[in-house]
């Protein structure tokens, strides 16, 4: 087990060195001025041209077509930038259905954006598979632009400010190695190189993925639902209500006698008084005599 660990270490090694070599290339291509002698051909492979496409289609099922394009951009090792899918309410009506419930009947359009880096050599692959999807294609626009010249003035700006690439080819044992003629950057051109180095990687990223956005949408569909009627389930019936009325006013009459007998020191003192009231009056009537 031991001797196993060991015999890992050098292949370990040499991969963190393979993608060390990597990255310093990658950012060793941003400052490179060497362009192929066939740069004035419009069509020569060595131009930088960024490609763009923009599709708008119908399809039968945004869903499915969505999860199919998704799934051939993995596969084709590309980057899925952006996938938005969302349900647009045309139109609502909610109807009477049964006396506790009701029907809402909801149209709606199913749309999808989706943004796709792909490789550019797959571009026409996937542009090919998007009308195999589609009932109906609205519209389709590709655009090149052609940053040759952008990309140059970056690395040429770099290069005219005593600015050599950090590493170069080694010819002779293969590879990159240092660039004995790098120099020091004066610290107020360190940002100004930097934004060029990062721009012309900016280019040559897209440059190597091609960017496609496709709309998609589908017929309009409709959604029907059974809810509750809240409405009509909060309306008492006609017998119920004139059994609760009843007992409603069984509790009031209770009520009112409850206060009558509440109020007996009252009634006792008008019962009082009126017995007073009657018997001083019977003593005012003159006697008549026969």
């Amino acid at each position: 087990m031991r001797y196993n660990k060991l015999l890992l270490l050098p292949l370990c090694a040499a991969m963190l060195a393979s993608c060390a070599n990597n990255a310093e290339s990658y950012v060793q291509s941003a400052d490179s001025v060497v362009m192929s002698s066939d740069l004035t051909a419009i069509n020569s492979p060595s131009r930088k041209i960024i490609h763009t496409a923009d599709m708008r289609c119908r399809v039968s099922d945004v869903y499915t077509a969505v999860d199919s394009l998704e799934r051939m951009v993995n596969a084709l090792d590309g980057l899925i930038a952006e996938s938005q899918m969302e349900n647009e309410i045309t139109s609502s009506r909610s109807i009477r259905y049964k006396p506790d419930s009701q029907k809402t009947v909801r149209a709606y359009t199913t749309t999808a954006h989706l943004t796709l880096r792909v490789p550019l050599l797959y571009l026409d692959t996937v542009i090919r598979q998007v009308p195999k999807l589609a009932t109906f294609i609205d519209s389709r626009t590709m655009q090149r632009e052609d940053v040759t010249l952008q990309y140059l003035s970056n690395a040429m700006k770099n290069e005219a400010a005593g600015v050599a690439p950090p590493v170069v080819a080694d010819k002779k044992k293969g590879g990159i190695k240092e660039n004995p003629k790098q120099t020091a950057i004066a610290p107020k051109k360190i940002d100004t190189v930097i934004d060029r180095r990062i721009a012309n990687l900016q280019i040559l990223d897209n440059v190597n993925y091609a960017t496609l956005r496709i709309d998609l949408y589908q017929a309009e569909r409709t959604d029907i639902q059974v809810t509750a009627d809240t409405d009509n389930a909060s309306i008492v019936p006609f017998g119920t209500r004139i059994g609760l009325a009843l007992a409603d006013g069984w509790q009031f009459f209770k009520h009112i006698l409850i206060l009558w007998f509440t109020l007996w020191p009252l009634w006792l003192i008008v019962v009082i008084g009126w017995l007073i009231y009657t018997t001083h009056k019977k003593k005012k009537q003159p006697i008549l005599k026969a």
